[in-house]
């Protein structure tokens, strides 16, 4: 493949993109895709649907734009920020972390403040910290900040790409830039081809607010098969156990198996893994998968569903570890998919 992954995910990561806010990643990923020839659209909601059209099933592949963030509350008569969340945000994580608001003017960086462990008592330390109680600094004085800065504005993490070593990265919204990573590297490669399917490639926004734009796009596709890119918990580190998340990282894309999905497409997924010698791992899909497919699988009549995804640590922090290698073997093995349609005939 002609793309260099880890420059694109290092692009893709540093892009402003908080659930509702997914616009400078929308507009990035659609430059790429209109200079590979896709046709192009944008639903109401926000994502971003390429299409390859051809005959056969409607066939949707999706991984969402969006990332966890917050939206400002309330600003002080000091100029402190006080913030409300935007999706799974863990208070835990913020004291001390670099933030980034999204204003009319531009962005503006702070750090989240906190009291000093030094001054707090006891039963403070080691009690969590609560998102209402934390606030940014922004180093500026009141009126300034009173006058930048309105209710309402999404707040970020400051994006701090880092590659640790063997293709293995650290960064804010890997979840799920990971996956957009991943249909990019598929959209590359199908660009050239002649599938035999309606092909849309959808980049989901508001996934974090509750699978929203899956959910629409799919509705106005009228989608027959799905597959989701998502990332799923890795259990290789000493905060969760194999028993808890049972795959790793670097160990290859993770297939879903189990009630939530449609069986032969999993079936199928996984025949494309190892006819292109691609390392896979195996996931339990109970009554939810906790992506995009399950908000997929339930419109119109209903979608036949499959579910890939890519072992990720600290989930929603601002530092999540994913490998690089995991999600170019996810495209390999969905490129196969695409290509070899043996679930066409069930």
């Amino acid at each position: 493949m002609g793309l260099d992954p880890l420059s694109l995910l290092r692009e893709l990561t540093g892009r402003f993109g908080v659930a509702g806010f997914e616009d400078d990643v929308r507009e990035y990923i659609r430059g790429l895709l209109v200079k590979w020839g896709f046709e192009v659209t944008t639903d109401r909601l926000g994502s971003l649907i390429a299409r390859v059209p051809g005959e056969g099933p409607r066939v949707m592949l999706v991984a969402h734009m969006d990332e966890i963030g917050m939206v400002v509350r309330y600003v002080d008569d000091k100029g402190f920020v006080y913030l409300t969340p935007v999706g799974g945000v863990n208070p835990r994580t913020l004291p001390g972390a670099r933030l980034v608001i999204r204003t009319s003017g531009g962005l503006l960086e702070g750090v989240v403040g906190e009291k000093p462990v030094h001054r707090m008592k006891e039963e403070e330390r080691r009690k969590a910290p609560e998102l209402e109680n934390l606030f940014i600094d922004l180093g500026l004085e009141p009126r300034e900040v009173k006058e930048r800065v309105r209710i309402g504005d999404p707040v970020s993490f400051k994006p701090m790409f880092s590659e640790l070593g063997r293709g293995v990265v650290a960064s804010k919204a890997l979840d799920d830039r990971l996956g957009c990573l991943t249909l990019l590297l598929v959209a590359e490669e199908v660009s050239r081809a002649k599938l035999g399917l309606d092909l849309y490639l959808v980049f989901s926004a508001r996934e974090e607010m509750g699978l929203e734009g899956a959910r629409t796009a799919a509705y106005k596709i009228g989608a027959e098969v799905a597959v989701a890119v998502d990332v799923t918990h890795a259990g290789d580190t000493p905060v969760l156990g194999e028993r808890e998340a049972p795959v790793k990282l670097g160990a290859g894309p993770v297939i879903a198996r189990g009630a939530a999905l449609d069986k032969l497409i999993s079936e199928a997924l996984v025949s494309a893994a190892e006819a292109v010698g691609v390392k896979y791992q195996l996931e339990a899909g109970g009554s939810r998968t906790g992506t995009d497919i399950d908000a997929v699988r339930l419109v119109r009549e209903g979608v036949r569903a499959g579910l890939v995804s890519l072992p990720l640590r600290y989930m929603h922090t601002p530092s999540e570890v994913g490998s690089i290698r995991d999600a170019e073997g996810a495209a390999r093995l969905l490129v196969r998919f695409l290509e070899d349609r043996a679930w066409l005939r069930h």
